[in-house]
């Protein structure tokens, strides 16, 4: 039945409908319904790319030198501490360490010079790859 409500500053009654429509209730043998999919196909073109100007081209040669000098720069330091030899009992190697303000630090503990000559090297290996990535044509 309509429920009737009095409306404010009205003189007469409105009339809502308060009546629901049955829910349907899925039966258990019924199938679930599955959703519709589209498939929409674009033909795509490899984008051309665009034709540099000299100008440009002569940028990418030049920026290109610098980083094949600087592969080459860390290539020939990461040799030469390939050649660094320390033996395990040798105490006539020693590091001298000196930094900008003229102070400096001089050791001759094997043990720490080796992990130091160890860290170098891995840390020019990493800057070798990251050079040799950044080599593009």
């Amino acid at each position: 039945m309509p429920l009737q409500v009095s409306r404010a500053g009205a003189n007469h009654m409105t009339k809502v409908n308060t009546a629901t429509t049955p829910k349907k209730e899925a039966s258990i043998n019924a199938p679930p319904e599955k959703p519709a999919m589209t498939v929409i196909k674009e033909d795509l073109k490899p984008a051309q790319p665009k034709e540099l100007t000299l100008e440009e081209r002569i940028h990418k040669v030049e920026n290109l030198q610098l980083m094949v000098n600087k592969r080459q720069k860390l290539l020939q330091t990461r040799i030469e501490l390939e050649k660094f030899q320390i033996s395990s009992n040798d105490f006539n190697c020693s590091m001298n360490l000196k930094d900008s303000d003229g102070n400096s630090f001089q050791t001759s503990f094997t043990p720490g010079i080796k992990k130091v000559i160890d860290f170098l090297k891995s840390s020019f290996d990493a800057s070798i790859k990251d050079v040799e990535v950044q080599i593009k044509f």
